[in-house]
């Protein structure tokens, strides 16, 4: 293989980690922001459900206000009861008793089905707090690990381009400047491997002659179909 393609094969495999760890820097404010977003959801499906307890609480110390209003005026009813002198008042009266037992009874069930709800809803506020907790702490943990990652990965950038550079200062100017015009017009990969016939990049078959040519010959040959420069791995 031609010395300068090993080289070129290297530059690429730099260019390509920094690439690689550019978009990694690039990416944590996203998922840190992802992150946030997940606890904040959390919080809030959490806090949704303690209102909803809070307002269920209510709403069963009303009804229990007003089933103690309607027994205070049954009571006071029965009372009346035993001082009526018609038959007409005392089934007016009767009417009156049916009546704020029924209330009563309404009420009570009101009571009952906000007291079954609530056992629910109570139970899903401890398993909820209990995933919270856990997932907030991993979350947090997650948020922690990204933002501490971002120096890391600047100093590991810096360190391969200064790889990189060493490494360009090996190519002959014509060849690095023919290498960095490929790779600007073909998303950074300006060096495709040759397998099986075809090219790995773009998957166009290659002539015989030039696939045969790649086994004994020095001489950098491209891709007739994207132009980017080809190589043996098994030559490597």
């Amino acid at each position: 293989m031609n010395p300068d393609l090993r080289i070129l094969i290297a530059l690429q495999d730099l260019d390509q980690k920094i690439a690689t760890l550019q978009k990694e820097i690039a990416d944590v404010p996203n998922r840190v922001q992802s992150f946030k977003d997940e606890l904040q959801r959390l919080q809030q499906a959490h806090q949704q459900r303690l209102t909803h307890c809070q307002e269920l609480t209510k709403r069963r110390r009303t009804h229990e206000g007003e089933v103690e209003m309607m027994r205070s005026k049954l009571s006071r009813l029965k009372d009346q009861l035993m001082t009526v002198k018609t038959n007409k008042e005392y089934t007016a009266m009767l009417h009156e008793i049916q009546m704020a037992e029924a209330q009563i009874r309404s009420e009570e069930d009101k009571i009952l089905d906000i007291m079954e709800e609530l056992e629910t809803l109570e139970g899903e506020l401890k398993n909820s707090e209990k995933a919270i907790t856990g997932r907030t702490s991993e979350l947090q943990n997650g948020i922690g690990r990204l933002e501490e990652s971002v120096p890391v990965l600047e100093s590991e950038v810096a360190r391969v381009l200064a790889e990189k550079k060493l490494t360009e200062e090996r190519v002959e100017i014509a060849l690095l400047s023919h290498y960095r015009r490929i790779a600007a017009a073909r998303k950074g990969l300006a060096l495709a491997e040759a397998k099986d016939e075809l090219c790995s990049a773009c998957h166009i078959r290659i002539r015989p002659q030039v696939y045969a040519d790649l086994r004994r010959s020095e001489t950098i040959f491209h891709c007739d179909s994207c132009d980017r420069i080809l190589f043996l791995r098994e030559a490597l």
